[in-house]
């Protein structure tokens, strides 16, 4: 389901989703939703906000909720569930740290950069009825995947 429900040609950020790409990379819709296609956008996209969907499945709220993991409401909703209080910047923390270690989890079972991939027909036969932009050319995403392994690979040794 996720590749024809979710459009890849619209999201680059499918290729580091570490459970699917709308459960760990909330990046699908940002085309629709912003319409950047730059590739600094995407790098942060990626590399910040899209990974925190994670800590929707660490506290037990729907992906569709529609706010950050780390907007007040969500930090009261902790603290009333749970009793413990934590700050918007524990919470990022937290989750960060747990999608990096869900993807240091996969290198480490053998996954290689090489196989955090886009399918092939996105840059070769992408979907005719797609009619937005078209910006995921296989020089994009090569730019893309250098700058995204950048930041991960600066992270990933040093979680213990």
């Amino acid at each position: 389901m996720e590749l024809p429900a979710y459009l890849p040609e619209t999201n680059p950020g499918y290729a580091w989703a570490i459970a699917g790409g709308h459960m760990s990379m909330g990046t699908y819709l940002l085309l629709v939703r912003q319409g950047k296609t730059d590739l600094d956008y995407w790098v942060d996209a990626i590399t910040q906000t899209g990974l925190l969907i994670v800590g929707y499945d660490m506290i037990g709220l729907c992906k569709f909720v529609g706010v950050p993991i780390d907007h007040p409401l969500i930090v009261r909703a902790v603290k009333e569930a749970t009793g413990l209080e934590v700050t918007s910047e524990e919470l990022n923390a937290a989750v960060r740290r747990a999608f990096l270690l869900g993807l240091a989890l996969e290198r480490r079972q053998g996954y290689e950069k090489s196989e955090y991939v886009l399918p092939s027909m996105v840059f070769d036969q992408p979907n005719p009825n797609v009619k937005l932009p078209k910006f995921i050319t296989r020089e994009f995403f090569a730019a893309l995947q250098e700058r995204v392994w950048s930041v991960f690979d600066a992270e990933l040794p040093k979680l213990s």
